[in-house]
């Protein structure tokens, strides 16, 4: 009878040592996911001074190219609603949710900011292309001399390019972070189901 006793209390002991381990994966799994819910921010704060820069330095700068009050006021108004929509849906995907367990609403969420992200990889070029054709048109009425309007033009087009193949980068990016994330809830919430 000792013998069954003393099995019982093995089995008692190793089934409390695989739950701390458990517990103890679980949170390093959260706190990876927090880590990477952080990098996805890091990249929205970085466009989101981009946009900054672009809304105050650029407006400067075209500004004392001549261009009109309109498009000034247009620039600024396109960059912050880009901003604004970039932003809001980042809090979509809340680190509380993260930390207290409600993996799977998080990774709903996460995968609604995916989808925003890709819609927008495609969304962002008609913006884009209107505000170009506006410049270029502001362009061609402020500036008389035809070589100072052609380095322009050959400038901002460089700029342009510059700036969207970052950006596409940072969408990237963050494209695959939200994947890793997704996969890594979605693998978590598996164990959990077969235990």
């Amino acid at each position: 009878m000792d013998e069954l006793q003393e099995m019982r209390e093995q089995l008692a002991a190793l089934k409390e040592k695989m739950n701390a381990q458990e517990m103890v994966n679980d949170r390093l799994i959260r706190d990876i996911l927090i880590k990477k819910k952080k990098s996805v921010d890091k990249n929205i704060w970085l466009v989101g001074i981009c946009g900054l820069f672009t809304a105050t330095i650029g407006n400067w700068a075209f500004s004392y190219l001549g261009v009109s009050t309109w498009f000034l006021i247009g620039t600024t108004v396109l960059m912050l609603a880009s901003f604004l929509l970039t932003i809001i849906p980042h809090n979509w995907v809340k680190k509380a949710d993260i930390q207290s367990g409600n993996l799977l609403v998080a990774a709903k969420q996460a995968r609604r900011l995916r989808k925003l992200y890709k819609d927008w990889e495609i969304i962002s070029i008609i913006p884009a292309i209107i505000w170009a054709a506006w410049l270029f048109i502001e362009y061609t009425a402020a500036i008389e001399d035809k070589q100072m309007l052609y380095i322009l033009i050959g400038a901002s087009a460089i700029g342009g390019i510059i700036g969207g193949i970052i950006g596409l980068v940072l969408s990237r990016k963050t494209i695959h972070t939200l994947d890793e994330m997704i996969q890594e809830i979605e693998e978590m919430s598996e164990l959990d189901e077969e235990k």
